[in-house]
């Protein structure tokens, strides 16, 4: 479990962000921390000061989360200065990022710029699997090119492969590792998936 004091990674997986956050952020502080405090000093009101100024003159992009009608339909279009006082605006991050280029680079947040921060954002669709499946296969007929151990006549042994990464799994991660027992299946399964669009050939290399 990831240890609910140090989440501020978990900020760099959204594009858009809320102005109090975003100034908490900036202050390197999480926004729920900062918040509980139920004050704000000058330092944060200067940077309010100056997010707001680039909002109001169009030099930050943002949304309007809009406001459920009676009708169960979403009005948008309020004024910017409406919109901040009711907190239905949120910062386009990408824009954001662009904005503090313009700063000097000592002002330049962490959850921006901090390459080591900068995430790969999760994708749970079935496009994303696909293209899991599609990089195994690819690279068990690397395997099968390099080593005729990685091959059953002329196609990929899959369970060869999965043997190896299984044994290479200990290696790295200890013996009480778990996940890569049935990995030969999954090679076998990508295999199967993609065996018509691996080119000929990759096949026959």
């Amino acid at each position: 479990m990831p240890n609910p004091n140090n989440c501020l990674r978990y900020w760099d997986l959204a594009d858009h962000i809320r102005i109090d956050d975003a100034i908490a952020l900036w202050c390197g502080v999480e926004p729920a921390e900062l918040a509980s405090l139920n004050f704000e000093t000058q330092c944060m009101s200067a940077k309010r000061a100056a997010l707001v100024a680039a909002l109001r003159t169009e030099r930050l992009e943002y949304e309007d989360l809009g406001i459920v009608t009676a009708r169960g339909q979403v009005f948008k279009g309020a004024p910017i200065d409406e919109l901040l006082q009711k907190d239905r605006l949120v910062i386009n991050k990408a824009s954001l990022r662009r904005w503090f280029e313009q700063l000097p680079f000592e002002d330049r947040p962490a959850f921006l710029f901090d390459e080591a921060r900068q995430a790969v954002l999760p994708d749970g669709s079935e496009a994303a699997e696909m293209n899991s499946l599609k990089a195994i296969a690819l690279m068990a007929h690397l395997l099968a090119a390099s080593a005729g151990k990685y091959r059953a006549g002329e196609r990929p042994n899959s369970e060869a492969i999965g043997q190896a990464v299984n044994d290479l799994a200990k290696q790295f991660f200890g013996e009480e590792v778990r996940g890569y027992a049935s990995f030969h299946k999954k090679v076998g399964a990508a295999l199967k998936t993609f065996s018509k669009e691996i080119p000929q050939r990759l096949r026959d290399s």
